[in-house]
């Protein structure tokens, strides 16, 4: 039985999650995958565009601390390095300040979806041509964008191609990828990315 959210919206029903199971049971050759395939390849034309104009505008006199540069080397400069780190600042703080928003400010994450295993997992189908809380579809589209551009980008740069991070970011490509494919959010809409807000803008 679903349970209403303890706002009282007693418009989420059991019918809700009813749709969501046989969605999942029935679904068409339609998925958010497809759905998101304009923005997913979008999104790596925009990162990669990013990078390149970061490098770009970036001041000739910026000096990067002795431990990205080898010492023998007085004309490092690390351009490069430092663009990447911008350019994954900026979708950790797209996801991070999304998620946010959409629990505690619009707080459509409660209020769209039953507050229940089911519903969280179900509940999330296209109905009438529009999916309950589109948010999730965005915040997993951005995650295969950020981690599929970060996995490439990291062989370039020995800081971050580490055997760890580079199986992270391949298992959270995959993850994000079957999120779409079968229509679950497990990324808890992107909250859990503004833990990397400090760590990236210090790292910068």
């Amino acid at each position: 039985m679903c349970i209403a959210t303890k706002n009282g919206n007693s418009n989420i029903t059991n019918t809700t999650i009813t749709k969501g199971k046989e969605h999942h049971r029935n679904r068409s050759t339609s998925s958010a995958l497809q759905r998101m395939a304009p923005l997913i390849l979008s999104g790596y034309l925009f990162n990669t565009l990013c990078y390149f104009l970061l490098y770009t505008i970036l001041p000739s006199n910026l000096t990067p601390v002795p431990k990205y540069c080898p010492l023998d080397n007085p004309h490092c400069k690390r351009h490069g390095l430092l663009a990447f780190q911008l350019v994954s600042l900026l979708n950790l703080s797209y996801l991070g300040l999304l998620g946010v928003y959409t629990f505690f400010i619009s707080k459509r994450a409660l209020n769209e979806l039953p507050q229940t295993p089911q519903g969280r997992y179900f509940g999330n189908v296209l109905t009438e041509g529009r999916v309950l809380l589109p948010e999730a579809d965005w915040i997993c589209a951005v995650i295969v964008i950020f981690q599929g551009w970060d996995f490439v980008v990291s062989m370039f740069f020995e800081e971050h191609c580490t055997r760890i991070m580079m199986c992270h970011h391949f298992l959270a490509f995959i993850c994000g990828f079957f999120c779409l494919v079968y229509e679950v959010n497990p990324f808890y809409a992107g909250k859990h990315e503004t833990c990397s807000f400090h760590r990236h803008a210090l790292s910068c």
